[in-house]
């Protein structure tokens, strides 16, 4: 089963495998315009559960040719370690360990607006999910490479509220994910509200549904964390947490 995450800081960018889905990309709010514009931006998530899932994915997304507050290119990079657990339904074989790592080249092009952004990308995938016995029933296991695909946006329909989402689907295993959130401000550019999750492969499904915070700074780092109930159709019921974190320059 595999093991994933994205990230979402003021609003964007993951089991017995859900960590594997990429919980990242912050999608925060532009930088004002000025003469140290960013035109590179590194995302981190860490995400675990209480059915003892642990995910890290980092994230990587360059403007070559422009800034990243103005529409054009986008080249993203990103790479997960993960580890998890289950108990198989395979007679005989009882709980499996299985650890996964996977990266991914992706190229794209993000519209930007005054009060929006939306991002399109598709590249390749390689995932090597091992697992520490063999489990006839858990077609993720090995590695596989394949084509993927992925979007992501995020708006201020007013001043004082916000909306994200990003989206994924590999051919390797099959997986996906996606991520939304909404949020109102609760002092200047910091916004809690509702999220939800759904991510899968051709073994296992899981969604989530929780509260996040958003748009929290300390330097030039962004942060965000959020949490909730996690539903897995192989692992049952849990709690999950996400940071998201986010850097520019």
């Amino acid at each position: 089963m595999r093991c994933r995450v994205l990230i979402l800081s003021a609003a964007l960018l993951a089991g017995a495998t859900s960590a594997q889905a990429q919980e990242w990309y912050t999608g925060a709010a532009r930088t004002p315009q000025n003469d140290t514009r960013p035109s590179v931006a590194i995302d981190l998530s860490l995400t675990g559960s209480s059915q003892d899932s642990k995910t890290g994915t980092l994230i990587g997304t360059i403007a070559p040719f422009s800034k990243l507050e103005e529409t054009g290119l986008r080249l993203r990079l990103s790479g997960l370690l993960g580890s998890y657990n289950y108990i198989s339904t395979t007679a005989g074989v009882g709980r499996v360990q299985g650890t996964q790592a996977s990266g991914s080249l992706l190229v794209g092009y993000e519209w930007v607006t005054r009060t929006a952004t939306f991002a399109g990308y598709i590249g390749a995938e390689i995932n090597n999910n091992n697992l520490d016995k063999v489990d006839i029933q858990n077609k993720s296991a090995g590695m596989a490479g394949g084509l993927k695909v992925s979007a992501d946006f995020y708006a201020n329909p007013t001043d004082y509220t916000m909306v994200s989402g990003v989206f994924s689907f590999s051919t390797a295993h099959m997986s996906y994910y996606a991520r939304l959130k909404a949020g109102i401000a609760i002092v200047d550019r910091i916004f809690v509200g509702p999220e939800v999750l759904f991510l899968g492969d051709n073994f296992y499904s899981q969604w989530r549904a929780g509260a996040h915070v958003s748009g929290l700074r300390f330097g030039a780092l962004q942060f965000g964390l959020s949490g909730g109930y996690v539903s897995d159709r192989v692992r049952g019921t849990g709690f999950y947490g996400i940071l998201d974190a986010r850097i520019t320059f």
